[in-house]
């Protein structure tokens, strides 16, 4: 079966001499693992640059439902970024969430059009900001929630379904913020606010989702340090 669909590129993996593997947030059919063949071959017209992460494509998908691997027959560009992967601390908190995306998609392996559409508005919105970079993974994983079933709506709920202790008066209002305010706005906060905050927010999603600590998490925290 023929599927048209944009997609999200999570990661992917080399796959034999030629191929690679890519794990993409697709709008027709959600989270999943594609082959696409040759695309490291010399003779490739199309280049592996397009599975870079958060890459936003078009695709034409073929699928087998007998198959656990699908394959992906054409791609291209849907959404150009111009800053995701040039800038160190952008491409560096990319990294950190198709990781922590790619391990909350695992058991959503069906389609979440509502999830896509916020996914893709607020790649494109990472791609432009100027201002509050460093406060973008924050906000994005309290955005994300909801749309995953998890009611991180309310600051309070989201303490109490952890160990973390009760939130100082200024972190409740910073919280507060990164959940209600755009992505770019400034939200000012200490090293150790923005730690216990990121602290909070996987603990909270390692306790209801089940997910491991990411790798790229002291990454991250050495480059935004």
């Amino acid at each position: 079966m023929i599927v048209k669909s944009k997609g999200i590129v999570l990661s992917y993996m080399k796959y034999g001499d030629t191929s690679i593997i890519v794990r993409i947030f697709t709008e027709e059919g959600g989270y999943g693992s594609y082959i696409v063949n040759s695309i490291r071959s010399q003779k490739s017209k199309k280049s592996i640059g397009h599975f870079q992460p958060f890459t936003i494509l078009d695709l034409v998908l073929y699928v087998k439902e007998t198959r656990d691997l699908q394959r992906i027959s054409e791609f291209k560009s849907h959404y150009p970024l111009h800053n995701i992967h040039q800038d160190l601390i952008k491409s560096s908190i990319t990294l950190f969430l198709t990781e922590v995306v790619s391990k909350l998609l695992q058991s959503e392996q069906s389609p979440n059009p509502e999830l896509y559409v916020f996914a893709e508005e607020s790649i494109k919105a990472f791609d432009e900001i100027v201002k509050g970079v460093g406060n973008f993974h924050l906000q994005f994983l309290l955005k994300m929630g909801p749309f995953l079933g998890y009611a991180i709506d309310d600051i309070d709920n989201l303490f109490s379904s952890t160990d973390k202790l009760v939130p100082t008066n200024e972190n409740h209002e910073i919280m507060d913020s990164l959940m209600k305010e755009p992505y770019g706005y400034e939200v000012k906060m200490t090293r150790e606010s923005r730690s216990t905050m990121l602290d909070t927010i996987l603990e909270y999603y390692q306790h209801h989702a089940h997910i491991s600590k990411p790798k790229s998490l002291e990454v991250l925290r050495s480059i935004l340090n």
